[in-house]
């Protein structure tokens, strides 16, 4: 299974908003291009796409942005991908509007079988919430600049030797 590069980008604009949920607020497609270095042109399309489908809200305006339309964990990964992936063929004969010169497929069993492993793939997908795809939120959002560092609380960060020292981080 490969996912193509627009689910990719569909995947990390959900994780970028989801990094903003919590304080309401609103990203704009140039933030976005900006923190993950993708083009404009692609996002605007993914943001629209994501609008459209509900997954996300968009406001117009010198103070508008998306957001999310719902919290990160009620949004599962596999909700995402289904929207942004357009073809689930793993081989030629899934695909019904291609046609395939398969001496074999009127025996073939194996397509059954790569059938169910693709909805076994997404049925993991649908088992994790966006807020899950998130495995430490406080780097991801400082990685991703999506938040102010002087509004941040301080995190205490454990040493080997037993000693703590504070430094800032974006609440998880």
């Amino acid at each position: 299974m490969h996912l193509t590069v627009y689910t990719d980008y569909t995947l990390r604009v959900m994780m970028y908003l989801a990094l903003k949920y919590p304080d309401g607020g609103v990203a704009t497609i140039d933030e976005i291009a900006g923190a993950y270095g993708i083009s404009r042109n692609h996002l605007t399309k993914i943001i629209h796409e994501l609008s459209q489908v509900g997954l996300i809200e968009t406001t117009r305006g010198r103070t508008g942005g998306a957001c999310l339309a719902r919290a990160p964990e009620q949004i599962s990964v596999g909700e995402i991908v289904r929207v942004a992936e357009k073809d689930f063929s793993v081989v030629r004969c899934h695909d019904t509007t291609v046609p395939h010169n398969c001496a074999i497929f009127p025996a073939c069993n194996l397509r059954r079988r790569l059938y169910r492993a693709v909805d076994a793939f997404l049925h993991e997908l649908d088992t994790m919430t966006l807020r899950e795809a998130i495995a430490a939120p406080t780097v991801a959002a400082s990685v991703l600049g999506v938040a102010d560092r002087r509004q941040l609380a301080p995190v205490v960060v454990s040493r080997p030797q037993g000693a703590t020292r504070h430094r800032a981080g974006v609440r998880s």
